[in-house]
Formats: structure tokens, sequence, C-alpha cells
């Protein structure tokens, strides 16, 4: 199972071969995967190699430890790194999404939006997401009608981002404020769940390549089954 002589890191190899056994159900979700001990012994590697592929498993949130039980696999979460469509990331994860319309209104433009929206009327859409028959997403989405002409119930179960290209408008990046909140008796209906789960709250301008706010999304996340990456970094300026 683990070429000592291939170029491939042996640790990268390693880890390929759990997430293998993970997805072929040797290690089914919530279950302990065996001790590093044991996959030492099993691999013919160095405790350390087996440490070095499991945190990167945990880091991918593929696997979590857990103090004095060991290492468990984790149920499978939308991840979302890229900008990309919530369509597109759950396709590429292999999952199966089915999108509600909870309401498709047209509506004045909200008094906060007409700065960046200087019409009259704006489309109000609000969906759920549901990833393998779980609500995680809840999508309230404001767009200039002025933008996007015809829309109907039925074009909205798909991808925004592909609907939007038909008009023309690509979106290259969002400005997002993300929050925790807490779950209470409306969002429990809504997410048709019995007991709280974490949230997370992201409010994002998307924008097109020469800065234009396309559509604004207030969205809410089962924090316990998405992820959301933010990649930070400083840029030092040259003094010239």
């Amino acid at each position: 199972m683990i070429d000592k002589s291939s170029p491939i890191p042996v640790y990268y190899q390693l880890k390929e071969d759990i997430k293998r056994k993970i997805s072929e159900g040797v290690w089914k979700v919530g279950k302990c995967i065996d001790s590093e001990r044991e996959l030492s012994e099993g691999y013919g590697v160095s405790r350390m190699t087996i440490r070095q592929a499991l945190g990167e498993l945990v880091h991918e949130g593929i696997l979590v430890r857990k103090k004095g039980k060991g290492t468990f696999v984790c149920e499978p979460k939308v991840k979302q790194k890229d900008m990309m469509s919530f369509s597109e990331i759950v396709s590429k994860l292999g999952m199966r999404l089915k999108t509600e319309i909870i309401s498709f209104d047209t509506i004045n433009t909200p008094e906060e939006m007409e700065e960046v929206f200087p019409f009259e009327h704006v489309y109000k859409i609000n969906r759920m997401r549901i990833v393998d028959n779980e609500a995680v997403a809840n999508e309230v989405v404001y767009i200039p009608c002025d933008y996007c002409g015809y829309m109907d119930k039925d074009m909205l179960k798909g991808s925004l981002f592909d609907i939007l290209k038909k008009f023309g408008y690509s979106i290259q990046y969002a400005e997002s404020s993300i929050e925790a909140i807490i779950m209470d008796d409306e969002l429990k209906a809504l997410f048709r769940l019995e007991d709280q789960e974490p949230l997370l709250k992201n409010v994002s301008k998307n924008k097109d390549i020469n800065d234009k706010v396309i559509f604004i999304e207030e969205a809410i996340y089962r924090s316990d089954k998405y992820i959301l990456e933010v990649n930070i970094s400083r840029r030092e300026g040259i003094i010239k």
C-alpha cells in the first residue's frame, strides 16, 4: 500500500489511503479509526509519519481527535474556499443538492440598499439549500430587476451564478461580514431541527470584475455542516 521508493511523500500516500478507506466504508462516519500504534504496524511506517497524515486529515475536517478516546471520522461538510456557487461546491463534493424556494417576490428596494442599488425594485429570493436530505443553508438574495429581466421559481432551483451568466454577469469576488448567531425557535423550524445547532451568518456583496455589486446575499449556514475558509494576507506597499 505504501511505496517508500515513490517520489510521493509517504505521509501523503498514507493520508490518501485513509481517505480511500473512509470513502469505501472501512471506517464509517462517527466511528473510531485504528490507533496510531495499529496504523504504524499495519502500514510499516513511523508513528511520526502517522501523526503527520492524521494531523492533515484533522485540519481538513475529515477526522476529529477526542482526548482519551481516539480519532474519529467526521460527518462530511460543505466546504467553501474559493469564489464558487453553493451548487458548484456541493456538486464537486459528490453530494446531492435540492433547492426549495420559500418565496420569490418583487419588492421596493430597501432603504439601506438604495445607495448600492439605485433602482425602484429588486427581486427578493428566499431559498433553502438541502444537502443529502438535510437543510444546510438559508439564502436570502436581493438583486435589481433591471439586471435580470425575466426569472421564475423553476430557474431559481439551480445555480444563481449560472442564471447571471445568461444575463452577462460573472461574479468575481465578494465582500462579506461573518458572525455566529444563536438558533431560536424560528430558525429551528426553518432548518427542521428539534435541538439547537451552531449557525453562521454571512452577509455578502457579490461583485463583477468592474467592482459592480450584482447581488446582496444574507445567508445562514449550519456550521456543523458548512465550513467557510477565509484567506487573509498582508501586502506591504513599495515606496519609490
